[in-house]
């Protein structure tokens, strides 16, 4: 659990419905520079479902008993706990089970432990447990990607959907998958049914900018708040991609998917060494792969912006969906469990970085000019993240958190479930 103006933003309007029946956060207005100004009142800029999905969550707990007011007040930990657990754990449990799910069914029950410690040496583990919409967006397109794949395009639709209203940014997947349905089957029904699941979260995102702008053509985010300097906000901070950009989302230190996401380092590696696989490859087939040509319109799309670099994050936050898709292919594809020496050389370094940050910083990195695994390291010197599970409820210090959580991974390790269980299991 972790307080920033990002998560804030999202907080407030839970708060001020509680308080008051509405989302107008003027009460509220210092707390964040993550808002939009309309008309003289102040609301959240984000995209709504996380804050919209924890709403009845935190109401439930609210009629239990379980949370009070403060002078009338909502605003405190509880929502920012409720939103992490609804809109980050629970998603990135969600991510984590699928990992799992798809080696099971190819009867590989052998490399669970490498899924698991692939996707917890990414920057997906990271920004799990905090009120963020990047993992719960990541779990519906990976949800909608596995719809994809059995071509069942109303579902397509409706998870594309979901994840649009959690970070607008995801339509450009849904946009790959259309045009590459198009060219391979060329049949328009697959196309429509697909729009059709997608149609109810449009006209939702219309109704909503309608209501709080006056336009359903008008994001709040073209209302942002003179807090900090983008660009022309007649283009909602968007220009032409830029070749630094795309160079700092992808080979940086500082925002590198390849550094934040290590297992892509090894499923290179594996690439380059099969030249039996290399012989196959064409350019036609990697334009119309149904992640590749997301990666690339997506990483376009954010280069093009200009925070492309996520402001403090911790890796390229606005490409962790499609990271959670690469992810995914790779451990699907036959090559994973290959050249282990590699792929435990890249991931324990992943998941050393990911422990440290969840101790320490967790995702609030600046722009760095060093390599993040010494960055992390020197700020052990500073301050401990202490809103970790056990510090919360029982009040023990950070580093007893950090060091049960070390002891927990062991376990689970050392008693994870023999083959024949996972098998047997994968049947019934």
């Amino acid at each position: 659990m972790w307080e920033n103006s990002n998560s804030c933003s999202r907080v407030l309007p839970i708060a001020t419905f509680f308080e008051r029946g509405d989302f107008v956060l003027n009460k509220y207005m210092d707390k964040t520079i993550d808002i939009s100004m309309v008309n003289g009142n102040y609301y959240m800029d984000k995209a709504p479902l996380p804050s919209m999905l924890t709403l009845p969550f935190f109401g439930l707990l609210k009629l239990l008993g379980m949370v009070h007011s403060e002078q009338g007040s909502y605003y405190g930990r509880a929502i920012y706990i409720t939103g992490a657990f609804i809109c980050g754990i629970l998603p990135f449990l969600w991510i984590m089970f699928m990992l799992i799910k798809t080696l099971v069914s190819q009867q590989r029950e052998h490399l669970v432990l490498m899924a698991v410690v692939a996707l917890l040496s990414s920057f997906v583990f990271v920004f799990s447990g905090t009120f963020f919409a990047h993992v719960l967006a990541a779990a519906c397109c990976l949800m909608a990607y596995i719809f994809f794949e059995k071509e069942k395009y109303f579902w397509v639709g409706i998870f594309c959907g979901l994840s649009f209203l959690t970070e607008y940014t995801t339509v450009w997947i849904f946009i790959a998958w259309l045009f590459i349905d198009a060219v391979r089957n060329k049949k328009i029904v697959n196309v429509l049914l697909a729009l059709i699941g997608f149609a109810p979260s449009l006209l939702f995102i219309l109704c909503y900018n309608y209501y709080f702008t006056g336009s359903p053509f008008k994001m709040l985010y073209l209302f942002v708040a003179d807090n900090f300097v983008v660009a022309e906000k007649s283009t909602y901070g968007l220009s032409f991609p830029k070749l630094k950009a795309i160079y700092g989302l992808l080979f940086s230190e500082s925002r590198g998917i390849l550094f934040y996401a290590p297992v892509l380092i090894y499923a290179i590696y594996n690439l380059f060494t099969d030249k039996l696989l290399l012989a196959q490859i064409r350019v036609k087939s990697l334009l119309l792969h149904p992640i590749l040509l997301p990666f690339l319109l997506t990483l376009l799309f954010i280069s093009s912006h200009a925070a492309w670099e996520g402001g403090w994050s911790y890796g390229p936050r606005h490409l962790m969906a499609v990271s959670v898709l690469l992810i995914y292919c790779v451990i699907q594809s036959a090559s994973f469990g290959k050249n282990k020496f590699v792929f435990w050389f890249t991931c324990c370094y992943g998941f050393v970085c990911t422990m440290l940050a969840k101790l320490t910083v967790l995702y609030s990195v600046p722009e760095l000019q060093e390599n993040i695994l010494t960055y992390l390291i020197s700020k052990r010197n500073d301050a401990y993240n202490d809103g970790n599970i056990l510090s919360l409820l029982s009040g023990q210090s950070a580093i007893h958190g950090f060091y049960g959580m070390i002891v927990f991974v062991l376990l689970i390790v050392l008693t994870r479930p023999k083959q024949s269980t996972l098998l047997s299991n994968s049947k019934s």
